[in-house]
């Protein structure tokens, strides 16, 4: 007389068909032969030894998808929403679009990804990018903030910050207490607490480029609040501005807060590279 277990055995043959082997046992996992009307399985596999269930592991893998997914969305649309900046085609550029045609367009993007990286490692660095208009420095400094959002799988926080549409949209918003409230409290807040900015075009405020070129008070007051909250962030600048102008603009103070652990290893210098802008490369 055949046991209990031989019994069972027979019977889930005959409605049951082994498909594989058990990933924690090694027993047989075994599915229904019949499918459903609509020809889909009824269910997913199962081990008859120990239980487990290639369902579960199809819902863990789905699952972190979507946690995946989901912080990706929250990451960029915190992006979005503590940026000032008047172009938001921005937001893609990255590396892998950034073209190289000379010697110091690949060392800047080779540069600009070694900062990058430096920042993932949760290194707070300060890097500047100088140089004629349309070179590249608004496209390299967007570049490091996406590669850095997704080599940290989204954790961290980013913001652009287009220097001159900032200081118009806090003008315009003394004569309104919604919008003074909103851009002189909340935005900035979160700007300033984010872990990654791009501070865009810094100087283009200044109207003509001069080495005597000086911004108001107001200006400096508004660099200065951004460049102290940031010392021990990783801040990008980018600025059409030597050095010398720079300082002429916005004084000692503010060029040190800027500089703040920006070395010779984190400052470039474009100097031959023609405006990509007329030029596309």
């Amino acid at each position: 007389m055949e046991n209990l277990g031989t019994a069972i055995e027979k019977l889930m043959d005959k409605v049951l068909v082994i498909v594989g082997d058990c990933p924690e046992c090694n027993g047989p996992m075994r599915k229904w032969k019949n499918t459903n009307a609509d020809g889909t399985e009824r269910c997913a596999p199962v081990c008859t030894v120990c239980g487990h269930r290639e369902m579960t592991k199809r819902n863990q893998a789905k699952e972190r998808v979507m946690f995946d997914e989901a912080k990706m969305k929250d990451a960029l649309a915190r992006l979005n929403n503590t940026s000032i900046i008047t172009d938001k085609s921005i937001f893609t550029n990255h590396f892998e679009n950034y073209k190289t045609d000379d010697y110091e367009t690949r060392l800047a993007k080779e540069k600009a990804l070694a900062w990058a990286a430096e920042i993932v490692n949760g290194n707070p660095i300060h890097a500047i990018l100088t140089g004629s208009p349309g070179a590249g420095k608004t496209h390299l400094g967007m570049s490091i903030l996406n590669f850095t959002l997704k080599k940290t799988s989204y954790l961290v926080t980013c913001s652009v910050v287009s220097y001159r549409e900032l200081l118009e949209q806090l003008k315009f918003a003394m004569n309104d207490k919604e919008a003074q409230k909103y851009f002189q409290g909340e935005l900035m807040a979160e700007i300033k607490r984010s872990d990654v900015v791009l501070i865009d075009d810094l100087g283009s405020e200044l109207g003509r480029l001069e080495d005597n070129q000086k911004a108001t008070p107001y200006d400096v007051d508004i660099i200065t609040s951004l460049a102290e909250a940031r010392l021990n962030k990783a801040t990008i600048f980018t600025t059409n501005l030597s050095s010398k102008q720079l300082i002429n603009a916005y004084g000692e103070r503010v060029f040190s807060r800027i500089m703040n652990n920006a070395g010779k290893d984190y400052a470039l210098n474009f100097t031959e590279t023609s405006d990509k802008r007329r030029n596309p490369v």
